[in-house]
């Protein structure tokens, strides 16, 4: 369920970029971004206000200001990185989380890394590689964009990870506080126009292109309500490592698309890649499933 979990988080997420891109195309991307967790903050007071009541001060805190700056810097890095580059590409950069998120739990909080999941890591890394192309490997404006992005996201799973594992804090109230603290840091930037761009913000503050409208509605429902939710099930039973490997899975997903959508044919080393992928997955996951038949036994 964990696994399945996360891989439909992952196929949600490969549609997010197309939709971001065609969303923000006429409209400014902060304030789409704002309206977003802004009204999925709402829905999930609505829902979930039993639950949400119950949020401990330091939790709030947590939240807010850590995992919610996290992945206010992954969502406004990326909606930048996106008008400059490629779906593909900028899900590519977000792969190497895979090397990012253990190193953080190293760092911050000492976490040994299991000798199934160096495997995974090194198997992923070698899979990254085959997206790459030699004449594309200039450091560009989206991918310096993606990759500050990026560094949020990794963020984001471990700070998520802490929470669920070591606070046991419920799958609702991460996925609150992760919509909410990024709401508050687009608010602020929000602000900034509204007071230093008054005429542009009060013209452009509410939205009125229909793709920019689907767009939302797609982003709230689908991405930052449904994706969260899975993300958090998965990763109350998963270490983030693998969670990290499981994500790696989004740059082949998003060619898919990709391809379906726009027509766009996956190259040979995408292929590889994909498949390289998903041994890695089946690579992190041998030891827990292992484990698991065990205490069953």
């Amino acid at each position: 369920m964990a696994y399945f979990s996360l891989i439909l988080a992952v196929l949600i997420w490969g549609l997010s970029y197309i939709f971001m891109k065609d969303g923000t195309a006429q409209y400014p991307k902060d304030l789409f971004q704002l309206w977003r967790y802004v009204l999925v903050s709402a829905i999930y007071v609505i829902i979930f206000y039993k639950s949400i009541r119950r949020i401990k001060a330091k939790l709030w805190v947590a939240g807010l200001f850590k995992l919610g700056l996290a992945n206010f810097v992954l969502s406004f890095f990326s909606i930048y990185a996106i008008q400059y580059t490629t779906p593909t590409r900028i899900v590519m950069i977000n792969s190497l989380i895979v090397g990012v998120v253990p190193l953080l739990q190293y760092i911050h909080y000492k976490t040994q890394i299991s000798l199934n999941e160096k495997m995974a890591i090194g198997i992923s890394l070698i899979a990254i590689t085959f997206l790459l192309e030699p004449y594309k490997l200039t450091l560009q404006i989206g991918d310096v964009l993606g990759l500050i992005g990026m560094i949020g996201y990794a963020y984001t799973i471990v700070i998520m990870n802490q929470l669920l594992q070591k606070e046991q804090t419920s799958v609702i109230q991460v996925s609150f506080l992760t919509v909410a603290g990024s709401a508050f840091y687009f608010g602020l930037v929000a602000v900034y126009y509204g007071l230093f761009h008054s005429e542009w913000f009060s013209a452009q503050i509410i939205p009125r292109d229909v793709h920019t409208i689907a767009a939302i509605a797609f982003m709230i429902v689908i991405v930052s309500i449904f994706s969260n939710l899975l993300q958090s099930i998965g990763q109350r039973k998963l270490s983030s490592v693998v969670v990290a490997i499981v994500f790696c899975l989004e740059p082949v997903i998003t060619a898919v698309f990709d391809y379906i959508l726009l027509g766009n044919v996956p190259s040979t080393g995408i292929i590889i890649c994909g498949f390289l992928l998903v041994l890695a997955t089946i690579t992190a996951s041998m030891k827990k499933v292992r484990a698991e038949t065990s205490v069953g036994a």
